[in-house]
């Protein structure tokens, strides 16, 4: 079944948001290499203050989901945007790192709004959500592989201040659109599915507490390999011509194509029969590839890496899915609000945990880390799995209410 007009207009609405967002945030583990050496910080340092920026965007999930359901996702999407701008034009006139702390930490805060509204978004008005979760992730994904390209482009050519005030100037643009050109779109929000007599008052606790788990190891899988990976490179890698940053850049921009492929991936999975048994395996995937890229080294551990990422980011339109049907209608914003604050708030602790890893250790270290919560994922979910939680993650077919458009 493929999209109707106003479905394909939602994942328009969304992606764009998702892909900014994702690329904003990614500005400064992008420029890791050159705070290090402008502001004196060693690995653990970097980490912490990438730790604080990534908190952020996990804690501010929690107030947008109660927006969300308060003001609806659209208002908050506006919210959203805006504060990224403002952070980082903060960010790109810093001088002293108290001021990139601050300006890198409100962009956190402010791109935390951003799942609980998208997804909610996607949720109340796409007949196919876990299709629709897949689209709204390729949107993410390419967000974070196109970042680091264009993160390798502009550092070649100008600095890190620069960087920064193009992610400004390109939520200022979003903000404009989001204000303007979808004025008179008509959505639903908040979702529902079901009828009144159908649908739960109640969600299953003790499947959404392991859903949540599941995917706050996941979250930190993900998270470690977005901070760490441009340093990884930039001294694995040495490329004639290249400095550290352009060329950690560049890989990682190609590891994070494969997540790309596992964002299509899931959203097609999450419409099988049994996708919560594919997420068991792709978790499994994942530890394997982290352990085989510990090992390989150089190229071949670039060349891992694409399938780590492929496997972690399909694990992402199956739980997104599911919290959806979990929950509520009237409770979905919250609900994805405290998804997203598991995701990536306890995601963000990889940042601190990895630098601390690899200042006391090596930097190679850090995909055994990613291996350990990979593996912990797939046991996770294994047990919602012999709980029923395939009862609630196999498909279902939506119908959303009236437009009540905010």
């Amino acid at each position: 079944m493929k999209l109707d007009v106003t479905e394909r207009k939602v994942v328009a609405l969304t992606a764009g948001a998702h892909w900014v967002t994702h690329a904003a945030m990614l500005a400064l583990p992008a420029a890791a290499i050159l705070f290090k050496t402008q502001f004196q910080l060693n690995d653990f340092t970097y980490g912490l203050l990438a730790n604080l920026s990534f908190l952020g965007f996990g804690l501010g999930a929690l107030p947008a989901g109660l927006l969300v359901d308060r003001i609806g996702p659209r208002k908050t999407l506006r919210l959203c945007l805006a504060g990224i701008a403002l952070g980082a034009v903060v960010t790109a006139l810093s001088t002293e790192l108290w001021s990139v702390i601050v300006g890198t930490t409100l962009m956190g805060l402010a791109a935390g709004l951003y799942h609980p509204a998208g997804l909610t978004l996607i949720s109340a008005n796409l007949a196919r959500d876990a299709r629709g979760m897949g689209y709204h992730g390729i949107a993410g994904s390419l967000g974070l592989s196109s970042g680091n390209f264009i993160a390798a482009g502009v550092l070649a050519a100008w600095g890190w201040p620069e960087l920064f005030w193009l992610y400004a100037g390109l939520c200022a643009v979003g903000l404009v659109y989001q204000l303007g050109s979808v004025r008179n779109m008509e959505l639903s929000e908040p979702h529902t599915t079901e009828t009144e007599d159908d649908e739960p008052q109640r969600p299953p606790l003790g499947k959404v507490a392991l859903a949540l788990i599941a995917m706050a190891l996941l979250g930190f899988s993900y998270r470690g390999m977005v901070v760490f990976m441009p340093i990884y490179f930039g001294g694995q890698l040495p490329v004639a011509g290249l400095t550290p940053e352009v060329v950690g850049n560049l890989a990682t921009g190609v590891v994070l194509i494969g997540g790309v492929a596992g964002q299509f991936s899931g959203g097609i999975i999450a419409e099988k029969r049994l996708p919560l048994r594919s997420a068991t395996l792709l978790a499994v995937l994942a530890a394997a590839c982290a352990l085989a890229a510990r090992w390989v080294g150089g190229w071949g551990t670039l060349a891992v890496s694409v399938l780590l990422a492929a496997a972690v980011f399909a694990t992402q339109p199956i739980t997104n899915a599911l919290i959806g049907r979990l929950m509520p209608a009237k409770h979905r914003g919250k609900g994805y609000g405290v998804a997203s604050a598991f995701n990536f708030g306890f995601g963000s602790l990889a940042a601190s945990a990895g630098g601390a890893l690899a200042e006391a250790t090596s930097l190679d270290n850090l995909f055994l880390m990613l291996a350990a919560s990979a593996l912990a994922a797939a046991l996770v979910i294994y047990l919602l799995r012999r709980r029923g939680g395939d009862d609630y993650a196999r498909p279902r077919r939506n119908t959303p209410r009236e437009p009540r458009d905010r």
